[in-house]
């Protein structure tokens, strides 16, 4: 499945790197290689979906999910295995960090905007919950973390509470990130979220860590941009014209043929032939 928009997120990274409200840079070869269909489809870990990406179909499914261990919360197998290490690192480093919300279908998600819509009004409803077909819980890869006892859950005080802390310090390790980060609320559409993680994997995880990209739709936006690069270099040596024959190998060709050069062991022979007059070479007394 791809994903399609009147106006996709990398559009608007494009816009913002442009304008100077994202400044960071990741030289191509430091950054892994991609193929396009990881960076389109639904199904790749690297999909990108917020509130100007929608899914297609928008009642998309993934393939296979599974329950995250003590749980009857569900996500992709790898997004499972991942989350569910990651609390249990957690827990042994003394915070008891708990799964409050893992994939929703499309129905779910609709239930739960159109409840906030009218509680909120639709513009506040936007800046805090997905509509249906453009949650990234709808992917199977993003999961809420919650902490027991704590009255910080789902808000913004939640990032700096000892586990929020040490959510934000280890996610890449296990391949997740924290999706929507303080202060990028203009690139990713949603208020600060540090309990949402998404699972990317450890190698993105990090690579979008070192390349100094805040937000995923930036790092998304390097990674198009460094396929984009390498497609166009690949295209530039299918047509490159043939080398220009060098000199000596053009007065080699010459030679074979007999035109314009006169050989060495010629003028070699010429040196001890007598000057006859009708030798027809043009000589003269």
């Amino acid at each position: 499945m791809r994903l399609a928009s009147a106006l996709t997120g990398t559009v608007l990274v494009s816009a913002l790197l442009l304008s100077g409200t994202a400044a960071f840079a990741a030289p191509a070869d430091e950054l892994p290689a991609v193929q396009s269909a990881q960076l389109s489809k639904a199904s790749s870990p690297l999909a990108l979906i917020n509130p100007t990406t929608k899914l297609s179909p928008e009642d998309y499914v993934p393939a296979k999910l599974v329950n995250v261990a003590g749980t009857s919360l569900t996500l992709r197998p790898e997004a499972a295995e991942a989350v569910e290490a990651f609390i249990a690192d957690a827990r042994v480093a003394g915070h008891q960090i708990k799964l409050l919300s893992a994939y929703r279908s499309y129905q779910r998600q609709a239930v739960l905007f159109n409840k906030y819509q009218a509680q909120y009004g639709t513009a506040y409803a936007e800046r805090i919950s997905a509509r249906p077909g453009t949650s990234e819980h709808q992917l199977g890869l993003a999961a809420d973390l919650g902490y027991t006892n704590s009255r910080a859950e789902l808000k913004a005080e939640f990032g700096q509470t000892p586990a929020g802390l040490w959510i934000a310090e280890h996610a890449t390790e296990y391949g997740l990130i924290i999706r929507y980060p303080q202060g990028k609320e203009e690139i990713t559409g949603y208020k600060y979220e540090p309990w949402h993680v998404r699972y990317v994997g450890t190698e993105h995880a990090r690579a979008m860590q070192d390349s100094g990209a805040d937000t995923f739709e930036e790092y998304h936006q390097l990674l198009s941009d460094a396929l984009k690069a390498a497609e166009a270099s690949e295209a530039e040596i299918a047509v490159e014209p043939k080398e220009k024959k060098s000199e000596k190998d053009s007065e080699k060709e010459l030679e074979k043929s007999g035109d314009g050069v006169v050989a060495d062991e010629d003028l070699l022979v010429l040196r001890f032939l007598p000057p006859y007059r009708d030798w027809g070479f043009g000589f003269t007394e």
